[in-house]
């Protein structure tokens, strides 16, 4: 038994931080929560509405951890509790103090990456645990219990024969509202029609029309009205040719490069979120990577100067950022999401650590990211031709690379330089080519655009970002295609009645207001009780109107051409309860036991009809 000893929320984290922490300290995992909400009192929401305290019970899951723990700390001297630096963190951290019952003897410590001199620093600067952290984190709890109970409920006594059991929550049917959302302004997308003109000189050189003054479209002067552009492909054709009026040169620096927050991450892999997720995690328990559920963008000045060290070496001083471009996330003081030693490339990572192919790409992903946010941006000298055919202009341009900048680490191509043109020189034009066009809808979602449009527009947290998109996927109230989330009837359904009974709640301002107000809380500003109160009456009130006016609906069942060779009723589609997979099964069921598998049709799960 040990006079210290550090709990840690993920048993993956214990061999690496014992390894700095050596024998004077027990490093132990509480795994997670060891806490949850009662589903006890009134409401069976688990609230004393008296106070606004969650009423927390020991998890029935970790009761073996929480003894374990207990026998570890009665005698220590010393307790370090080293949970996650965030929210959820904090409120795990003041479970393990209450039910340890180690208040005197506590020191919090946080860190954003696991390496030895994070480690070390965090024990030499301890904390308390911070009060305001956890009421915020209160709250959250208690206002996603009283939602998500309460409509969830109502929502399963209004809409009927579903595939899932409905549900509804703060945050989930707010991402299932911009999917639902999206695929409105998809059908209701009335496109722009339009054209252009190309003037093919050789197979290899084309210039483009554009408008010099007063365009037919507004912001867009190479786009032309249809019935203009015949007129001006005739009157081009009269004299097929195009007079070089101008040429200039010019250089650009392209944009600088911005460190990974988490919402990003899910938007740039190609992988789904919730293994991104995973992978990111794994990634920040063996030492590679920053702590991942971040907010921010910004990286601490001790790895940025470091990371300048590094490029000024490897590539030149000249390929060191005068200016780092990075912010402050609006929850706790994270870091973007960084590796943690400049110097393990990502070929020398896989290696080392024999990562497999997502936790490599993921960190490669990252790692190029970072260094690439540290260099100079590159330069491009650009060669521009105007060239005119009477009042009618075009212009064609390329451009190359004169400094390369953060280019060495992802690459880049130089287009075809075009032929050297004097001003004056005449250009015989091949054809002039006319291309008709037409704007396209707002593309729908993926798990990473939907992810980063409610970190734009506040609504969520990094830590629930992956699970809010798995939610509204498991129950089937949206569908991956093609890597595209497409609503389902089910998913309408459910939302239009959520949107339509709680207009004030079910809206992206109102959650983004009170991840606000949950900001102000945990800043010490608002009284969380008070929030909680005036949330309570307000909702109530609504919930009670919304119950007598929403309608019951009944989603229609989705029938097969063909009869139940058991009973000779019609064959429907159905649902399993646990996974949610699709099946054949028969339209007089509980009267009809009869069902098969989809892709199998001589596999039946099994066939019984009930004695009459």
């Amino acid at each position: 038994m040990s006079d210290k000893v550090m709990i840690v929320e993920s048993p993956n984290k214990v061999r690496t931080i014992q390894k700095y922490v050596g024998d004077d300290v027990e490093v132990l995992s509480c795994v997670g929560h060891i806490l949850k909400l009662s589903t006890r009192g009134k409401g069976n929401l688990g609230i004393d509405f008296d106070n606004w305290e969650p009423k927390m019970v020991e998890d029935p899951s970790k009761k073996k951890i929480i003894s374990e723990l207990k026998a570890a700390t009665k005698d220590a001297k010393e307790v370090l509790i080293a949970t996650d630096p965030d929210r959820e963190g904090e409120a795990i951290a003041s479970n393990l103090v209450t039910t340890l019952k180690i208040e005197n003897k506590y020191k919090r410590i946080k860190y954003n990456e696991i390496t030895n001199e994070a480690i070390q620093n965090a024990i030499n600067n301890p904390h308390e645990i911070d009060v305001n952290l956890v009421d915020a984190q209160k709250a959250r709890r208690m206002l996603d219990r009283i939602i998500g109970f309460k409509l969830s409920q109502l929502m399963q006594r209004k809409v009927k024969n579903t595939p899932t059991t409905p549900s509804a929550g703060r945050v989930q049917s707010i991402a299932l509202k911009l999917v639902v959302d999206r695929e409105k302004e998809i059908a209701a997308f009335i496109p722009v029609l339009y054209s252009k003109i190309e003037a093919i000189i050789t197979e290899e050189i084309q210039a483009t029309f554009f408008f010099k003054n007063n365009p037919d479209f507004k912001g867009e002067n190479t786009w032309i009205k249809r019935e203009n552009a015949l007129k001006i492909i005739n009157e081009l054709n009269k004299n097929p040719e195009l007079i070089v009026s101008d040429y200039k040169i010019s250089q650009r620096s392209e944009s600088m490069i911005t460190p990974f927050k988490q919402s990003v991450l899910y938007k740039e892999a190609k992988y789904s979120s919730s293994i991104v997720q995973i992978s990111a995690q794994k990634l920040f328990e063996a030492g590679l990577i920053s702590y991942p559920r971040t907010d921010s963008t910004r990286m601490s000045d001790s790895f940025v100067q470091k990371a300048k060290e590094y490029i000024a070496n490897k590539f030149g001083p000249q390929y060191v950022a005068h200016e780092i471009k990075g912010f402050s996330g609006e929850q706790d003081a994270h870091e973007a999401i960084r590796p943690t030693d400049i110097y393990l490339t990502p070929e020398k990572a896989t290696r080392e650590h024999n990562l497999n192919d997502v936790d490599s790409y993921i960190y490669k992903l990252i790692y190029d990211k970072t260094i690439m946010a540290i260099m100079a941006t590159p330069k491009r000298e650009i060669h521009q031709y105007e060239l005119k055919n009477n009042e009618y202009y075009f212009r064609m341009s390329y451009s190359n690379v004169i400094f390369d900048g953060y280019y060495v680490i992802s690459g880049y191509e130089n287009a075809k330089p075009l032929p050297k043109y004097n001003i004056g020189d005449r250009l015989h034009v091949e054809n002039f080519f006319k291309a008709d066009k037409e704007t396209n809808p707002p593309a729908r979602y993926n798990e990473g655009s939907l992810i980063k449009t409610l970190d734009d527009i506040k609504v969520g947290r990094p830590s629930t970002f992956a699970s809010t998109v798995n939610i509204i996927k498991n129950r089937m109230f949206v569908e991956s295609k093609n890597g595209t989330l497409y609503p389902t009837d089910f998913g309408t359904v459910v939302l239009e009645k959520l949107v339509n009974g709680f207009p004030k709640t079910m809206n992206e301002e109102y959650t983004a207001e009170v991840e606000q107000d949950l900001d102000l809380v945990s800043e010490g500003k608002e009284n969380y009780k008070l929030l909680m109160q005036s949330f309570w009456e307000k909702f109530n009130e609504n919930l009670d109107d919304a119950s007598q006016t929403i309608e019951i609906t009944v989603l229609p069942q989705e029938k097969l051409d063909e009869l139940c060779p058991q009973c000779g009723s019609e064959l429907v589609y159905r649902y399993t309860k646990a996974k949610h997979q699709k099946f054949i099964g028969c339209s007089n069921f509980p009267s009809c036991h009869y069902i098969r598998n989809i892709d199998n049709p001589k596999k039946r799960f099994f066939k019984k009809t009930t004695k009459k």
